[in-house]
């Protein structure tokens, strides 16, 4: 009786097996079908319409011509809009990530408990819309105020500081990521061991401890300044997505031209800051923290 039982014991749980081994691959499958499908949506999202534009904007309907672009890169305000919107996209780089790391690194140090504050202050350019920023903006610091910083030359600086704020969830997210990829105060006990004050602390052991994330931080800054629209047109500077709007009335074709331009110069960008990144001493520390 007792062989029977464990006979019968045995062959359900072959049977089991078999059965979970059956399932296994037909799981697989699902999933691999599945990532096909959103791997198909995505190309057909990202990549049709890039497509539309290039046909629209290098052939005549007729044949293929690269005229347009010529025209575009030979308007007058090409390059002075370019110039303007790289170096306030590079400032805003800039204070953002001086300004938000080290604040993440002490609230994560010493000021855990206000994370959940910070990370609440972060996501508040997502929840105000840029256009209320801008008439806000205005309102505090426009014609109409004692103030009118639009009328001087401060002017660059509210734009450049209503990047820095648009930019905010992007490069805090980053930041913070990356803190919490490695032992924040472990570094930090184990480097005032050795000696080291706070700020060398910073610079030396936590910085190229997040160095992925503080590259991450400054490239969606940068594209974030790079391609902001409404401040900069609400508050009238003629930057590169100012002067795209406008050549778009008169020259679509040359418009187009540009924005594949434009598009093909940011990932090479990203694929450049992805090799850095990877090559840089920080990459390898997060790795091994994970």
């Amino acid at each position: 009786m007792t062989d029977v039982t464990a006979t019968a014991t045995v062959d359900a749980i072959a049977d089991q097996s078999s059965a979970v081994a059956r399932r296994v691959p037909r799981r697989r499958r699902v999933r691999s079908a599945w990532t096909l499908v959103v791997f198909v949506l995505a190309i057909a999202y990202f990549v049709v319409p890039l497509y539309g534009s290039g046909v629209f904007a290098f052939s005549t309907g007729k044949a293929f011509s690269v005229q347009p672009l010529f025209d575009a890169l030979g308007d007058p305000g090409f390059q002075a809009s370019l110039i303007l919107s790289v170096t306030y996209a590079l400032i805003t780089t800039f204070l953002s990530v001086v300004i938000v790391a080290p604040t993440a690194y002490l609230i994560a140090l010493r000021f855990p408990g206000l994370r959940a504050t910070m990370e609440f202050i972060s996501i508040l350019p997502f929840v105000i819309p840029a256009i209320i920023l801008t008439l806000g903006l205005e309102e505090v610091y426009g014609i109409r105020s004692p103030i009118n910083l639009l009328a001087s030359q401060w002017a660059p600086a509210l734009l450049i500081f209503g990047y820095v704020i648009l930019a905010l969830p992007f490069v805090y997210r980053a930041v913070d990521n990356a803190l919490r990829a490695v032992d924040v105060r472990s570094l930090a006990e184990a480097s005032a061991i050795l000696g080291a004050g706070s700020f060398e602390t910073y610079l030396r052991v936590i910085v190229p401890s997040i160095w992925v994330g503080l590259v991450s931080a400054a490239l969606l800054s940068f594209t974030t300044a790079m391609g902001e629209f409404t401040l900069a047109s609400l508050l009238g500077f003629a930057t590169f997505p100012v002067f795209l709007e406008n050549l778009n009335g008169f020259e679509p074709r040359a418009t187009s031209a540009l924005v594949l331009v434009s598009f093909a110069i940011t990932w090479a960008g990203v694929l450049a800051l992805t090799a850095v990144a990877r090559r840089a001493p920080g990459s390898r520390v997060v790795r091994g923290a994970q």
